[in-house]
């Protein structure tokens, strides 16, 4: 086992997931990354910048603009100016974008429970632990890397 084999894994299991999502919620008519954009800023009320999205979901600027223009014109967004920094702009979630993060969460919820039922949940723990072990490691050693 080595790391690209992990992260050739860690990118399977994306690519399906975001498959079955939306095969599940094509009637929402929201891309893969406006619903990641929706569902982190609903989880996450402190991030509240394109460039906050960039970094979490590891896109193109390109793409978060564009998800985030989609999401203005379909009113599930609204976006306010920085009250000390004109150049940056706040993402806030509208009422009209609630029923839709419901049905967001409620699918997820689904999904993880079909991809993962036949996981005990010992196993999930270490998975978990591992997981961040490395996580761990790697922040330790970029740290490093900038001193």
């Amino acid at each position: 086992m080595n790391i690209e084999t992990l992260l050739d894994y860690s990118i399977q299991i994306r690519k399906y997931y975001s498959r079955i999502l939306n095969e599940r919620l094509k009637d929402l008519k929201l891309s893969p990354n406006e619903m990641n954009i929706l569902i982190l800023l609903s989880n996450n009320p402190s991030m509240t910048t394109s460039t906050q999205l960039n970094m979490f979901l590891g896109v193109s600027k390109g793409l978060i603009s564009r998800s985030v223009e989609s999401l203005v014109k379909q009113g599930l967004i609204r976006l306010e100016n920085d009250q000390s920094d004109r150049r940056i702009q706040h993402i806030f979630l509208t009422d009209k974008s609630e029923p839709v993060i419901k049905i967001l969460k409620k699918e997820i919820h689904q999904i993880n429970e079909d991809l993962l039922s036949d996981i005990p949940l010992e196993e999930m723990k270490v998975i978990e632990e591992i997981l961040i072990k490395m996580r761990n490691h790697f922040k330790q050693k970029n740290e490093e890397v900038e001193l």
